[in-house]
């Protein structure tokens, strides 16, 4: 096992979200129900092990644990307790890292991370009346984020989803609450949606205008334009 292989930033939305959503054409019903979690992947100093820190939720804002995980600790014979990695996902359980699943484990997709802006313009009629929030990041596994303007609650979420059980999409949505109050089951008062593979992505429905490219070296978006010229 190379633990190099790990590396990186995993979020479990999508079976999240499928356990929970109430539309019947994209529910897949779990006898195991799994909570939200994230997770940060890294090598320790000497390289031999996997630092794996586990979040609540979307990202990286509740801390809710720390492991050290060995090649060895990985390769355990406790057929409760495993962690693999295929086509960039993560299938985890038990490990003293999440709760013993067996046959439904943990199933963590790979966020790619994206830069953004929000634009909000609060009177229709003048054109030069705009709120710009940029500089902005979230990743492609439910990552979101809302406008700081007082009195104003737009929230725009990045995800990649499975419509119908079958096709596989990136939705930018926008949702007219804080983010707070987004949840599996908010409905967006509008979206977009592109192949999942997509590096770029944008909305405009007027009242707010959301635009988001992947970061990655050498690929330009709005906010490092003027950096890179």
């Amino acid at each position: 096992m190379n633990l190099n292989d790990f590396v990186g930033e995993y979020n479990n939305f999508q079976q999240y979200w499928q356990e929970n959503t109430e539309d019947e054409m994209h529910r897949l019903d779990s006898s195991h129900p799994h909570s939200h979690r994230h997770l940060e992947c890294l090598l320790n100093d000497d390289g031999d092990a996997l630092i794996i820190k586990l979040y609540k939720g979307r990202a990286k804002e509740n801390l809710i644990s720390e492991h050290v995980l060995t090649a060895v600790d990985a390769m355990s014979s406790d057929p409760s307790g495993f962690i693999k990695i295929k086509d960039g996902d993560i299938f985890l359980s038990g490990l003293k890292i999440l709760e013993p699943c067996n046959g439904e484990p943990y199933i963590f997709k790979p966020c790619r991370y994206f830069s953004g802006w929000i634009q909000y313009p609060p009177d229709m009629n003048d054109p030069d009346e705009l709120y710009s929030l940029r500089d902005l990041i979230i990743h492609d596994q439910g990552g979101y984020v809302e406008l700081d303007v007082d009195g104003v609650d737009y929230t725009a979420e990045l995800t990649q989803l499975v419509y119908a059980k079958t096709l596989k999409i990136m939705k930018l949505a926008i949702y007219d609450i804080p983010k707070s109050e987004v949840g599996v089951n908010s409905k967006a008062i509008s979206y977009t949606w592109a192949e999942p593979e997509t590096k770029r992505l944008g909305i405009n429905v007027r009242k707010v205008i959301s635009g988001w490219t992947m970061i990655e070296e050498g690929y330009v978006n709005s906010n490092n334009l003027n950096k890179n010229s």
